[in-house]
């Protein structure tokens, strides 16, 4: 690691540029600045250039044929180059991207050699322009192409990869702008075994010029789904292995801090739990993505000093938020509950609420993202939609707080409602009809 720290803590983070493409030197600083306070060095900025169709879309100005800004008139690359040479930050450049990848992998080796050509494009243009104006920032080269275990575990798979990886590695050596490469493929345990993952790589290193100073780092693969979190420290331990067959070659760790299901921040206990079982694999960690999903710039403070406090002793805060108060129930429409509860308290903040409904988890609320959030944020309302049976029936709610650490609150008191089922509903109109029959012979 980067850091004398006896606990893992994270080195470094991706960043897109649909983010922060209006972005002033101000934010720049400001968020380089809570990377910096966090005990960070590195930054990857993904997608310099992507291409679509035959044009290729770059966050700079370009002289290539067929190229275009895809922001007009905003030099994305400048500002993240510039604000990273004013603070010390180490950046790696996204050279390219075309989005049929996921349909093509390797499947098409002419398609996709082309794509590594108009990489070299790029890649030599972003040299010419940036690399002896921002020398201390510009560090290294992205690859961004995320390979699996599903499309890439034949023979004829891993060659058609390898060369498409050399076709850029090539060019990079004889131009002279052959700086360090980092590469972040993932991984899925319903597709291989971590054994036969590592046996993978091994080939594709054998036969690439992926080496000294290259850094394989890959997604722990926690947030998206792929993996669980007991099941890291095997794949890493594998992957470990194939590393070994490459002399020089760095192993970093991808440790992803969201959740796939909702594309929400997850919480820092199980962050941490993912640094620490990849930890004795690697020699650093980063993160897709701290900027998105813990960064002040983009959501509540509390995820950044919860983790702050972690960086500084080691520790991840115990604290748990109070109770929920005043669960209050109504009905609405005869289908609906409508839950209104007091807001929990903190010693940093509350990240959301769990409601349960006989005792089933039913729904989730989360503080949300500036960028990349759902519509709902945090809140202290809940409207619940029930399917209406024939009879009249109890519920039982109740519902507690967790914080940004992953620390809950004991549950609320629990509160009852019963709700007309439509037979129900049926035999008092009934008994309505009949009352006023008799009423009127009277």
């Amino acid at each position: 690691m980067c850091t004398n720290k006896s606990y893992p803590i994270v080195d470094g983070s991706f960043i897109q540029s649909d983010m922060v493409y209006t972005w002033d030197d101000s934010m720049w600083l400001k968020e380089f600045g809570y990377l910096k306070e966090a005990n960070m060095h590195y930054v990857v900025i993904m997608g310099a250039s992507v291409t679509e169709g035959d044009t290729i879309k770059t966050i700079y100005p370009t002289k290539i044929s067929r190229g275009a800004m895809k922001y007009d008139g905003i030099n994305v690359i400048d500002s993240f180059l510039r604000n990273a040479e004013k603070v010390g930050m180490k950046t790696f450049l996204g050279i390219n991207f075309n989005g049929d990848w996921w349909k093509k992998h390797a499947n098409d080796p002419a398609w996709l050699y082309a794509q590594m050509e108009r990489g070299n494009l790029v890649a030599d243009e972003l040299f010419s322009l940036y690399h002896s104006k921002y020398p201390n920032a510009f560090y290294g080269w992205y690859w961004m192409y995320e390979v699996d275990n599903l499309n890439f575990r034949t023979e004829g798979q891993l060659n058609v990869l390898a060369k498409a990886i050399n076709i850029n590695l090539k060019y990079l050596r004889e131009k002279n702008e052959r700086l360090p490469v980092l590469i972040s493929p993932f991984m899925n345990s319903k597709f291989s075994t971590p054994e036969q993952y590592a046996e993978s790589w091994a080939y594709i290193l054998k036969n690439t010029e992926l080496g000294r100073g290259d850094i394989f780092c890959p997604q722990d693969s926690v947030g998206s789904g792929g993996i669980n979190v007991d099941e890291v420290e095997k794949w890493f331990s594998e992957l470990k292995k194939a590393v070994n067959t490459k002399p020089g070659l760095l192993f970093w760790a991808n440790n992803e801090n969201f959740d796939q299901r909702d594309w929400s921040s997850a919480t820092l206990d199980r962050f941490i739990k993912q640094l620490q079982f990849t930890d004795p694999y690697v020699t650093n960690h980063i993160t897709f993505a701290y900027s998105h999903y813990y960064s002040p710039n983009n959501i509540h403070y509390g995820f950044h000093k919860t983790y702050l406090k972690y960086v500084n002793n080691g520790i991840l805060e115990k604290s748990c938020p109070t109770a929920p108060k005043n669960l209050k129930l109504k009905v609405i429409d005869k289908s609906k509950v409508l839950l209104s509860w007091e807001q929990s308290e903190d010693n940093i903040g509350i990240y959301g609420y769990e409601v349960y409904r006989d005792a089933k988890l039913i729904y989730s609320s989360k503080r949300q993202r500036v960028y990349g959030g759902a519509k709902e944020d945090i809140s202290t309302k809940y409207l619940d939609s029930l399917r209406v049976g024939y009879t009249r029936i109890k519920y039982i709610y109740k519902l507690r707080a967790f914080d940004f650490a992953g620390n809950f609150s004991e549950f609320s008191k629990e509160a009852e409602i019963a709700v007309e089922g439509s037979l129900w509903n049926r035999l008092k109109q009934c008994f309505k009809s009949i009352r006023q029959i008799f009423s009127k012979k009277m």
